[in-house]
């Protein structure tokens, strides 16, 4: 078995500086926070969990299926937030902007792993990128005010060209996240 997971990889030099500012905040370092390695950054856009590996070819294809006709696009990054809400923060996240495209094809892609017998969250799709865990949240006002700080700010932009089918693998160092299927978005 394996712990699986369909995502966009995601990389920005803007993100990884500012969050060079953020680490030395002394009052926002006052919570617990545990940061995503910038080569673990990604959109998830199913969650599969424990699968069988005998498996891998038919979501291969089910993903094939599901975003054949999304051309590969520019998009932005935008503002910071925190799931589940300011009272009991969890993670620290930036959102993403105008992936309508992407979400249709995601739609698809859960409808058509569900026909075939895959098991999933129902929730719908919250696109976000992880930036860090906070594991305790001590200091939320520091949280609160980075969120007001940058509500404005442009963290330029990122390139959407792939679909990854991961497998996460749990480490001592935090998770590694393996590429097992790399599907190439049309170049526009």
């Amino acid at each position: 078995m394996k712990r699986l997971f369909i995502g966009i990889p995601i990389r920005s030099d803007r993100v990884v500086q500012a969050i060079e500012i953020w680490k030395k905040d002394q009052d926002l370092n006052q919570n617990l926070l545990k940061w995503v390695n910038s080569e673990n950054w990604h959109i998830t856009l199913v969650f599969l969990g424990s699968t069988d590996e005998s498996v891998l070819p038919e979501i291969q294809e089910l993903i094939e299926e599901s975003f054949a006709s999304i051309a590969a696009f520019s998009t932005r990054l935008t503002v910071p937030g925190v799931f589940p809400n300011f009272n009991n923060p969890k993670v620290l996240w930036l959102g993403i902007e105008s992936i309508q495209a992407l979400i249709s094809a995601q739609i698809r892609l859960v409808e058509k792993l569900q026909q075939n017998g895959f098991v999933l969250e129902s929730k719908p799709l919250k696109p976000h990128l992880t930036l860090a865990r906070i594991k305790n949240a001590s200091h939320r006002t520091s949280l609160n005010s980075l969120i007001e700080r940058y509500q404005d700010t442009d963290f330029g932009p990122v390139s959407i060209d792939r679909v990854i089918l991961y497998e996460s693998k749990s480490t001592p160092d935090g998770p590694v996240y393996l590429p097992l299927f790399v599907m190439m978005l049309e170049s526009v």
